[in-house]
């Protein structure tokens, strides 16, 4: 049985900050396929992201609409943390055993070649293909988590090259912070970069990596996708320049292990963490 759209759209939208709708597309036949859309976008003029899931495989494709040059151009003009944040989470899926595929101006390109943002960019395709994975088993829950988890690595790759309109408050209710955070998001260009928290969750996951709870398996429904990002490197030491790895410099933490990290300067790491609960 096919996940809900609407549920695949709403953890898509929570881990990239960009509100998606979703749909079943019709037909299909053996191998279904999900389309999310921008919501309140016209597909036309920005793009859709498909998931079609297979035996034990799927495929995820970014395709801009058919008048969406203006937003491809700009998505090729993306700064540098844009950049590292695109190249970050598509070389994370490769090394998680997916394979990518990037054609811009109808060329086959690499992620991590600089030549890629020489040219303007005139058109864009990004494929995402894993396959051996437990799908379509008789587990509607695993189904459900593997699909949100790959479509949301592609979903977290566009969404860091966006165009960035100013820096909008966050909600922590729909991102999972914890009530009066949105005070230490507002403080920080790291801290409110919502690039840098889709790609580590997009890489990561929703598992705590000191004490490996994954709230919703406690919780249920109501704690779906409610996970602290923790930088690894305390913010303050960073200079101006310096533009964030996912894969490196963040990590999920459960708000109990967040905070316990916290109680020292500088933090506790996730080993010392571990070390605390007997896990070492």
């Amino acid at each position: 049985m096919l996940p809900d759209p609407d549920l695949i759209a709403r953890s898509v939208s929570a881990e990239t900050g960009l509100p998606f709708t979703g749909r079943r597309l019709p037909g299909g036949g053996a191998e279904p396929e999900i389309e999310l859309t921008p919501a309140g976008h016209s597909a036309s003029q920005t793009f859709v992201l498909t998931t079609r899931i297979g035996w034990r495989s799927l495929v995820v494709k970014l395709l801009p609409g058919a008048y969406s040059a203006d937003l491809v151009r700009e998505m090729g003009q993306a700064d540098e943390t844009g950049r590292a944040v695109f190249a970050a989470v598509l070389s994370a899926s490769v090394e998680a055993g997916a394979a990518v595929e990037l054609t811009v101006n109808g060329q086959r390109m690499s992620w991590d070649d600089g030549a890629l943002w020489d040219a303007p960019w005139t058109s864009l395709i990004l494929e995402l293909r894993k396959a051996q994975l437990p799908l379509q088993s008789g587990d509607p829950k695993q189904d459900r988590v593997l699909i949100e988890a790959w479509t949301g690595r592609v979903a977290a790759a566009v969404v860091s090259l966006l165009p960035l309109e100013g820096v909008e408050p966050v909600d922590p209710e729909l991102i999972g912070f914890p009530e009066g955070a949105v005070i230490t998001v507002q403080a920080n260009r790291y801290e409110r970069d919502r690039r840098n928290r889709a790609a580590a969750l997009a890489i990561h996951g929703y598992g705590c990596k000191a004490c490996g709870i994954v709230l919703s398996d406690v919780y249920g429904e109501a704690a779906k996708g409610f996970i602290e990002v923790h930088h690894l490197t305390q913010v303050s030491t960073l200079g101006e320049g310096y533009v964030m790895d996912p894969r490196t410099d963040l990590a999920p933490l459960c708000p109990n292990c967040h905070g316990i990290a916290h109680r020292r300067t500088p933090p506790y790491s996730i080993a010392e963490l571990q070390g605390l609960m007997g896990k070492d």
